[in-house]
């Protein structure tokens, strides 16, 4: 099968190379081919519809010409943490599954049928979950710090140099 890599960085300081070998070599495994690969490094916390790459890549999969029959994933958190966009990207897999398929590398994934759908969406739910359950434990840390007058907003900012000593 054809497969077109999407690969996705958390943060400026990560990059996509170790992902992308680790793709390439799980398709060779499988006996996909690669015919194109997409590395995102916009945030994922920026909705999936404007990341311009992946919003190219999911325009491109369902074209008549298109040169892929999949995108391969490393695992399922690479797309997005953000439940809104798990459901745009469920829509699209479903709709057009005969056009393309989603793999993940690390996740067994079927949007064609219920059970491999009620998977999926367990899956994002538990990714999407994780940091929602940090932010809200930071803002109870920073909250106590702040109340301790220990806070002193960001480490970088020098204008906070002074602040809590």
């Amino acid at each position: 099968m054809n497969v077109a890599i999407y690969c996705r960085v958390s943060t400026e300081v990560q990059n996509v190379k170790q992902q992308i070998d680790y793709i390439k070599d799980w398709c060779v495994k499988q006996g996909h081919v690669v015919t194109k690969i997409v590395s995102d490094e916009e945030s994922g916390r920026l909705p999936l519809l404007q990341r311009k790459k992946f919003s190219k890549l999911l325009n491109e999969s369902i074209l008549p010409d298109s040169n892929f029959e999949a995108i391969v994933i490393h695992n399922l958190d690479r797309i997005t943490r953000n439940f809104d966009d798990v459901v745009v990207i469920e829509k699209h897999f479903r709709e057009n599954w005969d056009k393309c398929k989603l793999i993940s590398a690390s996740d067994s994934i079927d949007l064609s049928n219920a059970s491999g759908r009620l998977s999926f969406r367990i899956r994002m739910s538990v990714s999407c979950y994780t940091p929602e359950d940090m932010m809200e434990k930071q803002r109870i840390g920073i909250d106590r710090a702040k109340r301790e007058g220990k806070y002193t907003a960001h480490r970088g900012n020098p204008r906070n140099k002074d602040r809590g000593k």
